[in-house]
């Protein structure tokens, strides 16, 4: 954890994975530390793959393990061009009616939509489906398995 003061256990940690092709991927998200060592993600990657805010989390040197899933997962947007205010009201409104919510850096490039796993996958592959036809240049994946 970094950035983290005791009274409070929040902070930030950073996730690194290494791509099939070599390539490594880091993202820092905000965290919340937790006995033995444990952090259990307050935000969804939008970069790495593998986890999802609320999930329990060990940390070694270049990588992570979910120990613990928790009640979310989270889809990965990529857009080029960029993420207009369109396509985020879009995308805010499609994941709200299934109790889930949707981030993006300033720039766009990319957003990432938490969403309960209660959702199900179909209504998430539901939503992209139609998100393709209303975002241009938009592409996405499960960002947990």
């Amino acid at each position: 954890m970094t950035e983290a003061s005791d009274s409070d256990q929040y902070g930030h940690v950073r996730l690194t994975v290494t791509e099939p092709d070599g390539q490594l991927i880091t993202e820092v998200l905000p965290a919340k530390a937790l006995p033995g060592g444990l952090v259990e993600l307050v935000g969804s990657p939008g970069l790495v793959t593998g986890a999802a805010a609320g999930d329990v989390l060990t940390l070694a040197s270049g990588g992570f393990h979910v120990v613990r899933r928790g009640p979310n997962d989270s889809v990965q947007v990529y857009a080029d061009p960029p993420l207009d205010d369109h396509a985020m009201a879009w995308l805010a409104k499609a994941f709200e009616s299934v109790g889930g919510y949707v981030e993006a850096p300033p720039q766009r490039q990319f957003a990432v939509a938490t969403v309960p796993t209660a959702a199900g996958r179909d209504t998430v592959e539901a939503i992209m489906s139609e998100a393709g036809e209303n975002i241009p240049g938009m592409e996405w994946q499960f960002g947990t398995s």
